[in-house]
């Protein structure tokens, strides 16, 4: 079976969307992918089982960057079409069926991929790496070390909470025994002298892994941490396919929709105004809600 895969662009909604690739990967041991993704997410594909081709596609004005996509697969034919992007595209390629998904507000974005596929199992997100991938990750870390991942930055300023909080909480007595795992791209981080007094905190044990290595190189990381903390991100959607236990801090966007799946905690600033974002989450709540989660 060809499959040709249109993804979307983003980091989250990518690791999210894997849960469909793997769905048709274990239902149909003969099924080929063809990817299109954006160059942002790509390496989160490059691993998988049965791929026979990427194909990354720039976003540009007056969305011109769908006649490079008709360009690539319109003479091809296919088994499948599976179009994340609900575009009309797809409707001029040559295949057996295609399924073109359209999103709601409603659910969670795994459930609504198994409706979408009418799916007669679990969905279940899996970033896919290699040997190299993990000896490279594992080099970074002491196995004898316990770890927390932290990833204090997104995309959007609202969405994260302040990187003294982070300080305040790890500076808590149930913390000195671990080591934190530092991660993210340095374009968002927002105040860099308070970025760096975090890094430079005496009473903080820190490996810095920003802007280090690929998405794929963080799974065997996360793999070996006891916990994940951090924003609404892409590298929060990660954790959670990791099995980690992740704990998601929710300010103005929407978990029923975006929440980590699986068995992981939201945390919500309990403000309904978008424009405060995380301001309002205090240390003691999400001190309280670690504690919780692991007495219980």
């Amino acid at each position: 079976m060809k499959i040709l895969f249109i993804g979307p662009t983003r980091i989250g909604d990518t690791v999210l969307a894997t849960s469909i690739v793997n769905y048709y990967l274990e239902k149909f041991e003969h099924s080929r992918f063809t990817i299109i993704t954006s160059p942002i997410a790509k390496n989160i594909y490059m691993k998988m089982p049965r791929l026979d081709s990427i194909n990354v596609i720039n976003k540009k004005k007056y969305n011109f960057h769908w006649l490079d996509i008709i360009k690539f697969s319109i003479l091809k034919k296919w088994d499948l079409v599976i179009d994340l992007r609900s575009s009309i595209t797809s409707y001029f390629l040559l295949t057996k069926k295609r399924m073109i998904f359209k999103g709601n507000n409603e659910s969670h974005k795994v459930s609504q991929f198994k409706e979408f596929l009418n799916a007669d199992r679990e969905l279940i997100p899996k970033v896919w790496y290699s040997s190299e991938d993990s000896s490279k990750s594992l080099e970074r870390i002491n196995n004898n070390q316990k770890f927390i991942a932290l990833a204090p930055y997104s995309n959007w300023p609202l969405k994260d909470w302040s990187i003294n909080k982070y300080k305040e909480l790890f500076e808590n007595e149930y913390f000195k025994n671990y080591t934190i795992i530092l991660t993210g791209i340095s374009e968002d981080i927002r105040n860099k002298v308070e970025f760096n007094n975090f890094i430079s905190s005496s009473k903080l044990n820190i490996v810095n892994l920003f802007d280090w290595g690929n998405l794929r190189n963080m799974v065997p990381i996360f793999e070996k941490c006891h916990f994940f903390i951090g924003s609404d991100s892409g590298l929060m959607h990660l954790s959670a396919s990791t099995g980690c236990k992740t704990f998601a801090l929710f300010g103005p966007t929407n978990d029923l929709v975006y929440g980590p799946w699986g068995n992981h905690v939201v945390i919500k600033s309990g403000n309904q105004n978008i424009d405060y974002g995380l301001e309002n989450l205090s240390v003691e709540k999400v001190m309280n809600t670690i504690k919780r989660t692991f007495n219980d």
